[in-house]
């Protein structure tokens, strides 16, 4: 089975899941000559959850006894069971070679499992017992720390992780056993996270309770174990570790006491990993005194995005990392002053970004591009989750109903919305084109009726994951410089590829609209004339959009 043949694509479509309570459809999304979406599979499994692998090789659902790996070239099947009684929780490696799941309640008494995806073959079982020192919560489910293992950030899938008390257990996949047979000791160690391109772990050791010994972030390379940086801070109990995409970068954000030990305030450090002797920089926000809600690098980038608040004030900045001489300085490139901002939402491919409120409350969703510190649009919106899709071409808000949202229940329309990633909203899929489809299904079995009644009917959105590129960025910009070079025409190259006269009639308009965004948009000249036609272009997409669901419904049925 080509399980990866859905990447050859020729209109380079991505490709997304859709659960709603025992129903997952699997569509194409809009693609170049293609402006709706394709259904590509569809299933009615009872199951508990859904879950892509990291590189969207398979699909996993778990049921009561155990996990379901799907996959497949134009239709998924079953490759394989992990059989693991009453499993809740699972999580693939970074590889996609193998399985975690765990279990509160297994006849055996084994809470952990780790199968190999190739054979099928339980690697690693770990009892009820050994797993009592984890902390938080997740989803319902007491004392557990989800992933309790943590994979390194390599494809290779050679190590694995997870903290225990006083020590980080280190494991390789060789043997399935501690490296050097005994783990990393670390008094009272809080937290770690891998390095998301390195066998580097960054883990945090708080202050202690009489604050004699400072607290500290030490760099430790696996599978030697050495130490190599460590940063103490003074009067730290706790912090947030942010890893940079390409592994070059790792900012800790911590509160810190003022000078008199009245108040405290926020800071950041930042770690340059990939430069000699590693350097650490101090990082403060002009005003000291405001509260940071949210920080985000930009993928495969040098710019980070900072959400940061003081009263009724909010603010996001956007900040770049200038290296020189061996060390490196924060240049501020612009503050946006916002009315609601929670979230930070970068595009895969970088430049682009969306802010937005989440959780609670309506606002703004704001599609900015940082390249040219424009916004591109602003749409009064409510969203309890924001996706962007693989190739940072689309990006999708999906709206559930939760006592969380302080919306009037019919006024509020549950459902997911494609837009571009300029803020244009291309489509729309309401909820009740899967709730009528489901309680048709359960009105013609009572049973079903008893198991899953209708207000546990939920939506879930998930984007197929892309396999990372082999190529570094550097490689891709010398790609481009030689297209260049020798005067390719991409856009005519696309057309002979979609040919005007296969798009449908009805989509013809949108797609001539698309391709002369596109253009223009790459003209540098008539720079105001061209965003007030885009304006208005926007707009007629987005009330066609929101005027039609009925009709979109009814495609997308059949």
């Amino acid at each position: 089975v080509h399980l990866q043949h859905w990447l050859t694509d020729k209109r380079a479509r991505d490709q997304f899941l859709i659960q709603c309570s025992v129903d997952l459809e699997i569509y194409w999304n809009i693609g170049a000559g293609h402006l709706k979406p394709e259904l590509f599979d569809q299933r009615t499994i009872f199951l508990e959850s859904a879950m892509w692998s990291p590189s969207g090789t398979y699909l996993a659902t778990t049921l009561k006894t155990g996990s379901v790996i799907w996959g497949g070239a134009t239709f998924f099947k079953p490759l394989m069971f992990c059989d693991h009684n009453m499993v809740k929780l699972i999580d693939f490696s970074v590889g996609e070679t193998y399985l975690v799941s765990y279990s509160e309640y297994d006849r055996k008494g084994a809470a952990l499992k780790i199968f190999d995806l190739k054979s099928g073959e339980v690697k690693m079982v770990i009892e009820r017992s050994q797993v009592e020192h984890v902390t938080g919560g997740i989803a319902g489910i007491s004392q557990v720390s989800w992933p309790i293992f943590r994979w390194s950030g390599r494809n290779d899938d050679k190590y694995f992780a997870r903290i225990r008390k006083n020590a980080i257990y280190i494991y390789e996949t060789k043997t399935f056993g501690l490296i050097d047979n005994e783990p990393l000791k670390a008094e009272n160690v809080m937290d770690f996270c891998w390095s998301p391109t390195d066998p580097v772990i960054a883990l945090f050791v708080p202050t202690d309770a009489d604050e004699m010994q400072p607290a500290k972030v030490s760099l430790i390379h696996v599978p030697n174990k050495e130490e190599l940086k460590k940063k103490n801070l003074n009067g730290v109990r706790d912090c947030k570790m942010f890893w940079q995409s390409n592994g070059e970068y790792l900012a800790v954000l911590f509160n810190q006491f003022n000078g008199t030990r009245s108040t405290t305030y926020q800071r950041f450090v930042i770690f340059g990993i990939k430069d000699p002797c590693i350097p650490v920089e101090d990082f403060e926000l002009e005003n000291e005194n405001d509260m940071i809600i949210a920080f985000s690098w930009e993928p495969n980038g040098q710019r980070f995005a900072v959400i940061h608040a003081l009263d009724q004030r909010q603010n996001v900045s956007f900040y770049s990392v200038i290296k020189a001489h061996n060390r490196f300085q924060f240049s501020k490139l612009v503050t946006l002053e916002v009315e609601q901002a929670g979230s930070l939402h970068w595009s895969p491919a970088g430049r682009f970004i969306l802010l937005a409120a989440m959780r609670g409350c309506g606002g703004d969703l704001i599609f900015y591009d940082v390249d040219a510190l424009g916004t591109l649009a602003i749409e009064r919106f409510v969203a309890t989750n924001i996706e962007w899709s693989p190739t940072g071409r689309y990006v999708a808000t999906i709206r559930t109903l939760s006592d969380e949202l302080d919306v009037r229940q019919e006024e509020f329309q549950e459902g997911v919305m494609i837009w571009s990633f300029f803020g244009v909203l291309l489509y729309q899929i309401p909820r009740r084109h899967f709730t009528q489809e489901f309680l048709s299904k359960v009105l013609a079995n009572v049973l079903i009726l008893m198991i899953v009644p209708r207000s546990h009917v939920t939506l879930q959105f998930w984007w197929r994951p892309r396999p990372s590129s082999s190529s570094s960025t550097q490689e891709m910009q010398d790609v481009l410089e030689v297209v260049n070079e020798l005067d390719i025409d991409l856009d005519n190259d696309l057309d002979n590829l979609v040919q005007f006269e296969d798009v449908d009639n009805m989509d013809k308009e949108v797609y001539t609209l698309s391709t002369e965004q596109l253009s223009t948009w790459k003209a540098p000249e008539g720079w105001d004339q061209w965003w007030t036609e885009i304006g208005r272009m926007m707009n007629q997409n987005r009330n066609a959009a929101l005027k039609e669901p009925e009709r979109k419904e009814e495609k997308l049925d059949g």
